[in-house]
């Protein structure tokens, strides 16, 4: 390729990838019906969305969700075990993994992360 050719697409990708963080920063500066003043529950959000929306996830017709919804949690009476719902239960079914398809995230999520999805359960 020619030296200008060259420029051309590297200032092509430059402005693409600004572009593409523009609209990211502003979609994420968005008022949206998770978000608190402390931001714990839009951080427990995104966590939701990176490790437990693939397998819980209702609103979707890409694929059939795995596991249960987890729309309205802390309104149940009890969780799939059996266990009554409360933050405690709620926590070790996070960490233990207690059905055959869940995965125990005890080593991979540290336990402000699992508050952290805890808090955004409740207002799911």
């Amino acid at each position: 390729m020619m030296q200008w050719q060259l420029r051309w697409v590297w200032s092509s990708g430059l402005l693409v990838a600004a572009m593409l963080m523009g609209a990211s920063l502003e979609a994420q500066s968005q008022p949206g019906g998770y978000t608190t003043p402390s931001g714990k529950t839009s951080e427990g959000r995104e966590l939701f969305q990176h490790r437990c929306f693939i397998c819980h996830d209702r609103d979707s017709d890409r694929v059939k969700a795995l596991g249960p919804t987890l729309d309205g949690l802390f309104k149940r009476k009890t969780l799939i075990t059996g266990q009554p719902v409360t933050e405690e239960s709620v926590r070790e079914v996070i960490k233990t993994g207690p059905t055959p398809g869940m995965p125990a995230f005890k080593y991979s999520l540290s336990e402000h992360e699992i508050d952290l999805l805890i808090e955004f359960l409740k207002t799911k």
